[in-house]
């Protein structure tokens, strides 16, 4: 199945000028770390925004269903600073109430959901400081799903790079340390420049996690399999009962013969659908994360062109 990821995109009007525009209808808030520094945020402010923005996931989830979608990313955005600030703030019953309902809608619609970590979650970095960070952000996100009543396994999948490069020891290390609820849940995906599907092999046979392929990062990064080989590959490291979760995006168009900065940024939609994926995801084999900006309207146009079931 296809999914969307962490936005989800409505046409509004503008009153005065009449021009449509689309606005995503999340509507997460967030929090600057300067301003919370200084000072500008009260306590009560800082907890209306987790409420806030797990309510709107929450009340948006049913919606999401209704319009056929049954994979969501969540965004890591949900709780901003939430490593900055005192636990109680965002562990609190406020936010749990609708967690919980959140997770019993996931359950009651057979829905899939996942989340991933922004790009300072690297654990295999050099610095202890940053590891220590990381394995902070990812609690929380281990903590959410909890809370959410779900499974630990990578069926509720909390994705990650592998990070800093050349350091294949330093991940496997990290990953064995982390709590149960986390690293069952956890997935590492390939990318363009560090870490290709044959790198992220040698951290799968050590660890047991499973694989999300990055058809896109692949162009980029292939060590020396094809697109299919390493398609095929990923697949193998996912647990019987769980279909392999996979990432698809397209360099945009007017930018193919442009620079690697240019070729590696996401395209409005779906042009091009790797046949491994196109064939799997008719299939029903695999399900596929589309990371294009126009997010479900992207989802929906793709789901039409190339004749593939949401």
């Amino acid at each position: 199945m296809l999914g969307v990821c962490c936005h989800y995109l409505e046409e509004r009007v503008k009153p005065k000028s009449g021009v449509r525009h689309h606005v995503n209808v999340m509507g997460e808030r967030t929090l600057q770390l300067g301003r919370y520094r200084s000072g500008k945020y009260s306590d009560e402010q800082i907890r209306q925004i987790y409420v806030d923005n797990v309510r709107n996931l929450a009340d948006m989830l049913p919606k999401i269903s209704r319009a056929g979608v049954r994979l969501f990313r969540i965004s890591s955005a949900l709780f901003p600073l939430a490593d900055q600030v005192d636990r109680d703030l965002w562990d609190n019953e406020s936010v749990l109430s609708h967690l919980r309902r959140a997770g019993d809608f996931v359950r009651s619609k057979n829905m899939r959901v996942s989340t991933h970590p922004g790009q300072f979650c690297v654990l295999s970095s050099d610095s202890d400081r940053v590891v220590e960070n990381s394995f902070k952000e990812l609690a929380i996100h281990g903590w959410m799903f909890d809370k959410m009543g779900l499974d630990h396994s990578a069926q509720y999948a909390i994705n990650i790079h592998g990070g800093k490069a050349d350091r294949a020891g330093r991940l496997i290390e990290q990953i064995k340390s982390l709590p149960d609820n986390v690293r069952k849940r956890l997935t590492l995906e390939n990318d363009e420049t560090c870490y290709s599907l044959v790198d992220l092999l040698e951290v799968h046979q050590a660890t047991g996690v499973a694989l999300c392929f990055d058809s896109h990062h692949h162009v980029f990064n292939d060590g020396d399999l094809t697109m299919g080989e390493a398609f095929s590959a990923a697949c193998q490291t996912w647990p019987d009962g769980i279909k392999p979760l996979q990432h698809l995006s397209n360099t945009d168009p007017k930018h193919v013969n442009g620079s690697f900065p240019d070729r590696r940024k996401h395209s409005d939609m779906i042009h091009y659908v790797p046949e491994p994926q196109l064939q799997a995801l008719r299939d029903d084999t695999v399900d596929v994360e589309i990371e294009c900006k126009m997010k479900n309207i992207g989802v929906f146009k793709m789901a039409k062109d190339f004749t593939i079931p949401i």
